[in-house]
């Protein structure tokens, strides 16, 4: 029981690369199709009129439970052939624990976008994009259990205290997703601009997994007997393997769950001067227009994923057991891990068992973004990021504010995010563009040691950009006289 405990807590914490928000890039405004992801209306003011991304990567890991100490922590030693990693504790661990009191929170995102595509059109844009994400979010587990997991039952010093600990979860899902965005300029009125954006995305899941639990009461008397008076919690999964022996992958259907996903996004730009109204006859030629500040408001990934295939529920509702022996557990499936615990509880191996599709919904989030051109190419960004609970299982996003000083031309661009990471821990970033390739990290300090290594973050894309005002041919279509605006 301990190993699976540990296991789930490294995968959570560390394994998964981590795709958070990409803030060097999103908010560009040559992010073209890309900046779909945090405002659909964006695609609409972007300086380029047709992008074609390549692949776009963001990769994610948070948790404040496990760390490696600073001055263990030297990530180009890890790179060496022969890598030395630390080792903390009794048992040799990859990772040391805090053990503090307080709650344990760890967040993990892998986003991946493959081959995708902008054009924009005047007021009209439209954008195509691929994509796969794989997200695991574990939200308010109680300190005293995360140390059980880390210590095994035999930890003396939570012997025979009575913990009452309610509403925390595990989620997980790894889904792919083809979405579609149309953005449009529907007011202009001179110096004063609004677009609105949608994007509906198909979901396929390969698989999801959540525990839920309401309310736990219990006891660890030693470590091989556990009184747990109360137990009000759920367990669903639906995964690409065989219950009853543990194949991977199995022999059902590579999707396991589908559904679909909504991202909806309004932008107020006060521009520099009136907008132009000098027609053109080729999309290269459309002008760009800039703009003295740009609001944006958005709501990212309204929905969810329903899963039939491979697919159980299991409930376990306001139970009581008196465990002992605990520690001798084995088991040599998941099917015989579950009906243990069923029967454990109920008295019967499959009580527990009370339908075969779950569901899982997106980690939706409100959005804001204020962009201020406060000198040619030059922009100050603050995003703000937090969480919505919609629906009983769920993601979750950590809520999030930065500041982003960048530097942005066509020919390349830099960026320095700046934020606060669930609204308390401070962080600094860096990123770079030249032409068609850009890098990035939302965590600069995940990669020097500065502080104990408790997460890291990289990004980075490669796509074509086509400009507003540049056509094949290297000719430069300037903007339009002053008497051309209104």
């Amino acid at each position: 029981m301990r190993k699976i405990i540990i296991l789930i807590l490294l995968i959570v914490a560390f394994i998964q690369v981590k795709a958070q928000e990409m803030l060097g890039i999103v908010n560009s405004n040559y992010a073209g199709s890309v900046g779909s992801i945090i405002n659909p209306s964006s695609i609409v003011n972007s300086k380029l009129y047709m992008d074609i991304n390549l692949i776009t990567a963001d990769i994610f890991a948070e948790n404040n439970y496990l760390y490696i100490h600073k001055e263990d922590y030297k990530l180009f030693d890890y790179l060496k052939r022969e890598p030395q990693f630390p080792s903390y504790g009794k048992d040799n661990q990859a990772f040391d624990h805090y053990t503090d009191n307080k709650i344990k929170h760890a967040f993990s995102n892998i986003r991946i976008i493959g081959p995708s595509a902008m054009i924009v059109n005047g007021n009209h844009a439209f954008a195509l994009t691929t994509g796969v994400r794989t997200m695991v979010t574990l939200r308010r587990m109680p300190y005293e259990i995360a140390n059980f997991s880390y210590e095994g039952l035999n930890y003396p010093s939570q012997f025979n205290i009575n913990y009452k600990d309610y509403d925390f979860s595990l989620t997980s899902m790894a889904w792919g997703e083809i979405g579609l965005t149309y953005a449009y300029i529907f007011k202009k009125v001179y110096n004063n601009q609004w677009s609105a954006g949608i994007t509906v995305k198909k979901l396929f899941s390969y698989g999801g997994a959540y525990m839920n639990i309401n309310n736990i009461d219990y006891l660890v008397l030693n470590d091989s007997t556990v009184d747990i008076k109360n137990l009000d919690a759920e367990v669903g999964l639906s995964l690409p393997v065989d219950y009853t022996n543990n194949d991977f992958p199995d022999d059902g259907k590579f999707f396991k769950g589908g559904g679909f996903g909504l991202d909806l996004g309004i932008t107020y730009q006060k521009k520099a001067r009136g907008y132009s109204n000098r027609k053109y006859n080729k999309l290269c030629r459309q002008p760009y227009e800039d703009y003295v500040y740009r609001i944006g408001v958005s709501i990212l990934d309204i929905g969810g994923v329903k899963f039939k295939e491979n697919a159980e529920k299991h409930v376990y509702d306001n139970v009581s057991t008196y465990w002992e022996e605990i520690d001798t557990l084995t088991y040599n499936n998941i099917h015989d891990l579950s009906q243990t615990i069923s029967n454990q509880f109920y008295g019967d191996p499959n009580a527990s068992l009370i339908a075969d599709e779950i569901s899982i919904s997106l980690p939706t989030t409100l959005s804001l973004q204020i962009d201020y051109c406060y000198n040619k190419n030059w922009y100050i960004n603050t995003t703000f990021f937090y969480p919505l609970e919609l629906g009983k299982t769920y993601l979750q996003r950590p809520p999030q504010i930065s500041v982003t000083p960048r530097f942005e031309k066509r020919q390349y661009e830099f960026a320095i995010p700046i934020s606060l990471y669930n609204l308390k821990q401070p962080r600094i970033g860096l990123s770079a563009r030249i032409y068609f390739l850009t890098v990035g990290t939302d965590k600069l300090g995940g990669f020097f040691g500065f502080s104990d290594f408790t997460g890291m973050d990289i990004y980075f894309s490669v796509k074509f950009n086509f400009h507003k005002g540049f056509c094949f041919g290297g000719r430069r279509f300037l903007p339009c006289q002053n008497n051309e605006y209104r």
